[in-house]
């Protein structure tokens, strides 16, 4: 039996490239700092993103929640 093994990405250092935005930038108009987001950029892969913080991302990049964050999954055979 198989099962897809989920995985979301984070892409927001595309994101940011894409409009052309720095991090610093980002830290000065959310307010979250630069190291959280400094992790978020160098990361695609975290146990967990802070609903507020990635709401503060979304609004002030004026995109939405799926252009950050990507569902990837791979299948993968379980183990009886």
């Amino acid at each position: 039996m198989q099962y897809a093994a989920y995985m979301i990405e984070i892409r927001l250092k595309e994101v940011l490239e894409k409009k052309k935005k720095s991090i610093y930038w980002l830290e000065q108009q959310t307010g979250v700092s630069y190291v959280s987001l400094w992790k978020l950029t160098k990361k695609t892969t975290q146990r967990s993103i802070n609903l507020e913080v990635l709401s503060r991302i979304i609004d002030v990049l004026d995109c939405q929640v799926g252009d950050i964050l990507v569902n990837v999954s791979e299948k993968k055979e379980k183990r009886k």
